[in-house]
């Protein structure tokens, strides 16, 4: 009979704590993975500079991802709809609906991110191992291994 690993007990996470995968300019912080959570999520904190365009538009074939914006605002576009997000608000993105977000804004941004089923771990480890820059070639190689494809440009603040 095979048992299924126990979830970790509690466990208190602190802002910026877990293993940094930064990629494309974003700060991409793994708080926990699939394994911390007995296979029911992934929860992740991005940290957006100021001004920076975020990933391109993608979509995620195996993923819904909820957003809460933690510091600050970010905007959000979903299926070609503009939200921004301010402190505490959250924005469900179901998987095969386009997305990307950016910051247009002075200040950096913090969002914390609920991804379930869990797996984005492993496309940011293999994100974060690619020459520094945008090369969306490259990038639109390791989404389409993840089940993610490219929608669109990166977006311009």
């Amino acid at each position: 009979m095979t048992t299924e690993p126990e979830l970790t007990k509690h466990r208190v996470l602190r802002g910026g704590d877990g293993t940094n995968l930064g990629a494309i300019g974003l700060g991409i912080y793994t708080r926990l993975t699939g394994a911390d959570t007995k296979g029911a999520y992934s929860l992740f904190e991005y940290v957006v500079p100021p001004g920076l365009g975020g990933p391109p538009t993608h979509i995620h074939s195996r993923e819904d991802e909820l957003f809460t914006c933690v510091q600050n605002k970010v905007t959000v576009e979903l299926d070609g709809e503009k939200h921004v997000l301010g402190e505490g608000d959250s924005l469900l993105m179901p998987r095969g609906v386009p997305h990307v977000f950016y910051n247009p804004f002075d200040e950096e941004t913090r969002i914390v991110a609920v991804v379930s089923p869990p797996g984005l771990e492993v496309y940011y480890k293999e994100l974060s191992e690619l020459p520094p820059g945008r090369d969306m070639k490259l990038v639109g190689e390791v989404m389409s291994r993840h089940g993610l494809s490219l929608a669109g440009p990166p977006p311009g603040p």
